[in-house]
């Protein structure tokens, strides 16, 4: 059925209408086509500090640093908050001349000279101005991004667990960007490659709703998003267009889809052995792919044994072995399949080999011990293989 006429490639685009709010940035999406990726560029008032930076001149007749420099202190979130001179060589200042620093990160600030003194050296600085955006850790600047198809959150992970289930699979990510991974370039199928995206064909709504961490100043958020007007069905990619000709006449393939959803769980551990079943980390109704561990405090767990309804699926150590010499063999495992392991503290995988089929399904009962060698929170990010949206 599909149409060697048609053009089966993909589109890139600007993404509109994205709301930024004080504390959420909203963006409701088109419900016609099937979703690849978008990719979030985040920007904010972003200075790095420090105690002696090199300083600018904005206005001036005749201020010179020489040798001199700027004390900037910045706030946990990158925002300046005080400067003082430092040195001085520094001549020819007047007092309400305006200068800035050279900042690893920051742009576009602006200091007022408040005193001189002998020979114009500044003895003080204000503040006119934090800044300009720039490029900022998105992971920092934002916080849960929920993915809702007809209202209910098919994924629902902080925007740093999003990005960190990018790098586990090495996925290049610079300052600033935030990638949403539809089909999942880690996952280069040889048939039905985006079997994995979104098709939003006969959907209400799809909206992403993610909230912004207070304390930041000038967000903002720009994207561009990936897409097509191809169908997923159980024969394979179809054309918008031949797909609804086909379904006029009656004979219209049905839809297939193969999402992946993500969740995050909290569960509390103990020292010692712990014990997580489906009331902890739900197993029903879908199969899962991915469960990756975060503990609070990064490399205190030290053994897995998972069994899915009375069976053995994987029982090992994590971390160093033999006092330090060698890595665990579960995570050698993940290293010789090519994933990133100095991201989570340990992660099942089934789908070692980046193929949905090797889903982990539950029938009715898991038993997952987990050992830790001291009492901690722990996140673990559940991903799912899902055919329709909730």
């Amino acid at each position: 059925m599909r149409n060697r006429a048609a053009n089966y490639g993909t589109q890139i685009d600007q993404l509109g209408g994205i709301q930024v709010g004080s504390s959420i940035i909203l963006v409701n999406l088109e419900t016609d086509r099937r979703f690849h990726n978008i990719r979030f560029q985040v920007t904010a008032i972003n200075y790095t500090g420090g105690a002696t930076l090199a300083g600018v001149v904005l206005s001036s007749v005749a201020g010179a640093f020489n040798a001199d420099t700027i004390a900037l202190t910045v706030n946990a979130y990158g925002v300046p908050t005080a400067a003082a001179p430092v040195g001085v060589a520094a001549t020819g200042f007047l007092a309400n001349d305006t200068v800035s620093v050279v900042d690893a990160t920051g742009k576009g600030l602006v200091l007022n000279v408040t005193a001189v003194g002998i020979g114009g050296n500044p003895t003080g600085y204000t503040i006119l101005s934090t800044g300009t955006p720039t490029a900022v850790d998105a992971g920092k600047v934002l916080g849960i991004c929920q993915l809702l198809v007809n209202g209910s959150p098919v994924c629902d992970l902080t925007v740093q667990q999003e990005i960190n289930r990018a790098l586990f699979n090495y996925q290049p990510i610079t300052t600033g960007q935030f990638p949403i991974f539809f089909t999942e370039p880690w996952r280069n199928f040889t048939r039905r490659p985006a079997v994995t995206s979104w098709d939003m064909a006969g959907q209400q709504t799809f909206a992403i709703k993610i909230a912004i961490n207070p304390g930041y100043q000038q967000v903002g958020v720009v994207a561009t998003y990936e897409y097509d007007f191809i169908r997923n069905t159980v024969q394979g990619e179809i054309d918008a267009a031949t797909y609804q000709a086909a379904l006029a006449a009656g004979s219209a393939p049905a839809p297939l889809l193969q999402i992946i959803s993500r969740h995050a769980f909290t569960p509390t551990l103990n020292a010692g052995q712990n014990i997580l079943t489906g009331q902890q980390v739900p197993i029903l109704p879908w199969p899962i792919l991915r469960m990756h561990c975060l503990g609070s405090t990064k490399g205190d767990l030290t053994q897995s044994i998972l069994l899915q309804d009375g069976q053995t699926v994987e029982s090992g150590f994590i971390g160093v072995q033999n006092n330090g010499a060698q890595l665990d063999q579960l995570t050698e495992a993940l290293i010789e399949r090519g994933f990133n392991t100095a991201i989570f503290d340990y992660s099942y995988v089934a789908d070692k080999g980046q193929r949905i089929q090797d889903c982990l399904k539950f029938a009715a009962a898991m038993k997952w011990s987990l050992y830790s060698e001291i009492s901690q929170g722990l996140t673990i990010i559940q991903e799912r293989l899902q055919n329709r949206y909730e």
